[in-house]
């Protein structure tokens, strides 16, 4: 990994192919008059885009061997990222990439209209300015308050603890409970937190750890059985308290080999944002 001070600018003119503009890697194609184009492209013209001469055979094999070990930028340089890879690397760092935008968590995870969008270093001031009354910062284990409970329904809420931002979503659909626990930011961070579930008290209650999920990985329907708290809607309703609603304690918590028992941690209460029609696909 580099920085982009001292890059071979001259270098990566010479590997961006002239028709599709994307850096080329292995098999360079070559015209007679020595312009190179990507293996992809070449076979959509007879010609090539420079000169309009015929390509020749062979490769392009020195330019190949300069392409495999040059630093490519990343794609959002100009958002201010100044990461410099190989060509085998970039593809996977301009994925997760900090400087690219992202949509706001609750449209990702719960399809709130919410038009924002901006880099994931950006999301955790969108979300404490922009959505208020969802969002709440605790310390130790909290109790969640899922009001009305029923079948068809969906809830969530963002947490803020560790210094960091989690986003928790609920659902209950085809008599299926599910929760999941999303941490805004790449894979690495995600896997260093963990989360406890637990409904019910003492002897009498269900208790569940689990991994935080990477927001940035989080695609299509986002909670699927395997990935997440996944239990049966009967077995779950028979902790619905006599005015409907679904208390949870949730602790999010570091990764550690010292496991502290659930029961010993502080509690604090914070009312889940619920939505009874899941037509309109609010969380």
């Amino acid at each position: 990994m580099s920085s982009l001070e001292n890059f071979d600018w001259e270098l990566l003119k010479e590997l961006v192919c002239p028709i599709c503009l994307q850096y080329m890697s292995s098999t360079i194609n070559m015209c007679e008059n020595g312009h190179n184009i990507c293996n992809s492209c070449r076979s959509k013209v007879s010609n090539c885009p420079s000169c309009k001469v015929g390509f020749i055979k062979g490769r392009n094999i020195s330019l190949e061997k300069l392409a495999a070990n040059a630093m490519y930028p990343c794609k959002y340089r100009e958002a201010g990222c100044k990461r410099a890879l190989r060509k085998d690397n970039i593809s996977y760092h301009n994925v997760a990439c900090f400087y690219q935008n992202r949509e706001c968590p609750f449209k990702k995870l719960s399809d709130v209209n919410c038009r924002w969008s901006g880099a994931l270093t950006a999301i955790e001031g969108h979300v404490k300015s922009g959505h208020v009354d969802q969002t709440a910062e605790h310390s130790g284990v909290f109790e969640v308050k899922l009001r009305n409970f029923s079948t068809a329904q969906r809830f969530f809420k963002a947490i803020s603890t560790l210094g960091k931002l989690f986003f928790l979503v609920w659902e209950t659909t085809n008599y299926t409970f599910y929760f999941a626990v999303f941490c805004i930011g790449n894979k690495d961070e995600a896997d260093r937190f963990t989360y406890d579930f637990i409904i019910g008290k003492q002897r009498d209650s269900i208790s569940i750890t689990g991994t935080c999920r990477n927001y940035l990985e989080a695609k299509g329907d986002v909670l699927k059985p395997g990935e997440c708290v996944t239990l049966h809607y009967r077995t779950v309703q028979k902790y619905v308290n006599k005015n409907r609603d679904l208390s949870c304690e949730i602790e999010i918590r570091q990764k550690s080999l010292v496991e502290v028992p659930v029961e010993t941690r502080r509690r604090f209460v914070v009312t889940a944002l619920e939505n009874p029609a899941p037509s309109e696909n609010a969380w």
